[in-house]
């Protein structure tokens, strides 16, 4: 009886959040953003007042700033912790 009833939690989880799975799984993203492996933290240039505040609070230097004085993400380098998120008092990055 045990092994009729293991898949249930699954199947139901399936049949009330495919939308979330497919999500997951097929684009590689995580609309709640509690996925960390599935979040990307950009710069919203048109918000950014270049104060440095997020590049100072990357634990990794994954945050630099280019010759026009943007700064940037690297992605490749960031270990998605959020810390510039929570650093940045003017809501210029964005988790998606």
């Amino acid at each position: 009886g045990l092994g009729q009833t293991a898949p249930n939690p699954v199947l139901s989880t399936l049949k009330y959040f495919r939308q979330e799975y497919d999500e997951h799984v097929n684009d590689k993203k995580c609309a709640a953003k509690k996925c960390a492996d599935l979040l990307q933290y950009k710069i919203k240039q048109e918000v950014c007042v270049r104060c440095g505040l997020c590049a100072r609070a990357c634990p990794v230097q994954a945050i630099s700033k280019t010759e026009d004085k943007q700064f940037l993400i690297d992605q490749k380098r960031c270990i998605k912790c959020g810390k510039c998120f929570e650093a940045c008092k003017f809501e210029a990055i964005v988790r998606g």
